[in-house]
């Protein structure tokens, strides 16, 4: 006699995180940012080799039944990113936007200097006796 193979069948669930795959930590979310710009499963699964067919496809049905939403939430999680990048830029430093038009050299003759102004305040120089 053949062995008998036993199978889950895969559910959205929502352990606290927001609907996601029931065998897996794998969120609608996650797997609807690909499908809303129009990856297909060969390219979703590259990003993430554990999402099998079968959970893909209970995604996309649970897609089809929630689609307003998802896009709702997928516009806002876009819209956080990008305030979010915003914050850094004024932060400076590193997370100041680069200018574009400079060369490389310009750019690299910047990041020196500025390199420089921190040795120099690091160092306490500047700074009244």
């Amino acid at each position: 006699m053949g062995e008998v193979m036993a199978t889950q069948t895969v559910q959205i669930v929502d352990r606290g995180r927001g609907p996601q795959l029931s065998n897996s930590r794998i969120t609608v979310l996650d797997v609807f940012y690909y499908l809303h710009r129009g990856y297909d499963f060969e390219f979703i699964h590259r990003a993430m080799p554990s999402l099998t067919s079968a959970a893909f496809e209970a995604i996309v049905a649970y897609v089809k039944e929630h689609h307003g939403e998802l896009v709702e939430k997928d516009r806002g999680a876009d819209e956080f990113h990008r305030q979010s990048s915003i914050v850094q830029q004024g932060l400076g430093g590193i997370f100041a936007e680069s200018s574009s038009n400079l060369s490389t050299e310009e750019r690299v003759a910047r990041l020196q200097d500025n390199m420089r102004q921190k040795l120099v305040e690091k160092n306490g120089a500047g700074h009244p006796d």
